[in-house]
């Protein structure tokens, strides 16, 4: 019986993350019209902004002028990341990426938790996360701004230092910047987030921090048992890290907000689905036993 609880427990603890306690910015009960936004042109990445309430369609389409949806290619590592990601170069030092990917058996919410936690941004990042840290900030300002330029309502503050990185023939040092994450809850399960750098917080930002600008979004999307998980960045690499010689890639430290590094999630809840399968197969073979035992006695 003893044993019978403990797997029970660990059953059900699984899906449970738990460490942060997610505080929305806004809640509308639907989408705003995609006809708000800006589409995205090419070599004026500086002027695009994302739009908040929108659905990952309508930001997907955006797009639509700058890159193929067939440039999406499958991606299937070896440690687990799974989904699509498509790359854009926009002329000067500007990088669109983008993501799509499921995460099973979860909800929106435990995306989000899991997202926010930087224990799990390391453990799947080792060679380029040495720590991040995320805590909850109010600001007592007015809902004023849509595009949420200023922040100025709750969000959550994401303190990173990444590894030293070689580019050419020497390092860039240990980086460190800080993001702000706003949060959006749409109709009854459905979430928008977005990612910025941390105006208040340049004085601790180093110099060789990966981008110089950025901005993204990730639309959460319940389907089901499943999540549907898209995400877009639009970048301004910084050129002393990622110099001219250097053909950009999103799966670097830049292309990890929103190309494939953000495959990890989809990763993480396959991992927790296998467990829980392990768990309940066990489970059942000992009641199989338990009942022959019985049936035999």
């Amino acid at each position: 019986v003893l044993r019978f609880a403990l797997l029970s427990f660990y059953l059900r603890t699984l899906f449970v993350t738990g460490n942060i306690d997610l505080l929305c910015t806004d809640h509308r009960y639907k989408y705003d019209n995609p006809d708000s936004m800006r589409k995205l042109q090419m070599k004026k990445g500086a002027e695009f902004r994302f739009s908040r309430f929108q659905s990952p369609g309508a930001v997907k389409s955006v797009f639509n002028d700058c890159r193929n949806v067939k440039s999406f290619k499958n991606f299937n590592g070896r440690d687990g990341r799974r989904g699509s990601f498509c790359t854009t170069r926009l002329g000067g030092d500007w990088v669109l990426a983008e993501s799509e990917q499921i995460a099973p058996s979860c909800t929106c919410e435990q995306v989000l938790d899991v997202y926010l936690d930087g224990r799990l941004q390391k453990k799947w990042s080792p060679d380029k996360v040495i720590d991040v840290k995320t805590t909850l900030h109010h600001h007592q300002q007015a809902k004023n701004n849509r595009n949420f330029e200023s922040a100025s309502y709750p969000y959550y503050r994401q303190d990173l230092v990444l590894h030293s990185q070689r580019v050419i023939t020497s390092r860039t040092g240990i980086m460190r910047y800080s993001q702000r994450i706003l949060v959006d809850k749409i109709g009854i399960g459905d979430y928008c987030a977005f990612v910025q750098l941390d105006p208040d917080q340049s004085s601790t930002t180093t110099t060789k921090k990966p981008f110089n600008t950025l901005s993204v979004y990730v639309g959460l999307q319940q389907q089901g048992k499943d999540v549907k998980i898209y995400a877009a960045g639009v970048f301004e690499v910084n050129r002393k890290v990622v110099p001219n010689l250097i053909v950009f890639d999103a799966s670097g430290i830049a292309g990890n907000m929103a190309g494939k590094g953000t495959l990890w999630l989809s990763g993480h809840f396959h991992e927790l689905k296998a467990s829980a399968a392990s768990v309940g197969g066990m489970l059942h073979g000992r009641a199989r036993t338990v009942v022959d035992s019985l049936t035999h006695a």
